[in-house]
């Protein structure tokens, strides 16, 4: 089994995420972590940045991590510890890199539906944490 698991959270797809953390609520046993994780993109390019006003990035920083706490504090039990994070980047590459930084030995990734146009010309994030993680990856659908 694991014993530090992350779970990249779309809020985009709250339905998807309610579920998931559902599920992987009732396969937690004592001493395991879950570690949230929101991605934001990157805001702070300097040309991207350039558009918002001061402190925008520091509001949507805080404004995800209390939805993702939220989330923890209605689909987790009270005896699971968990940790929320946020990064900013491109999703698949802060997946991966904050799972290696918090030397997690799972990464728990719900899958969206998404059509073949969309995945053509996006790509997949979670087919891109599968090919690029250096830990076992749990796909849920």
């Amino acid at each position: 089994m694991f014993t530090k698991a992350l779970f990249p959270v779309d809020l985009e797809d709250i339905v998807t995420a309610e579920h998931a953390l559902k599920y992987l609520n009732g396969i937690l046993s004592k001493g395991q972590e879950i570690h949230l994780l929101g991605v934001l993109p990157g805001f702070n390019m300097p040309v991207v940045a350039s558009y918002f006003p001061e402190g925008a990035i520091e509001t949507a920083i805080a404004a995800m991590e209390h939805q993702l706490t939220e989330l923890a504090e209605l689909n987790l039990a009270d005896n699971v510890h968990w940790e929320v994070h946020v990064a900013e980047g491109a999703p698949h590459r802060e997946i991966v890199k904050t799972a290696k930084r918090l030397d997690c030995d799972l990464i728990a990734i719900p899958s969206h539906n998404h059509s073949l146009v969309e995945k053509v010309l996006l790509g997949s994030v979670t087919a891109k944490v599968v090919e690029q993680a250096s830990c076992s990856v749990f796909v849920m659908r």
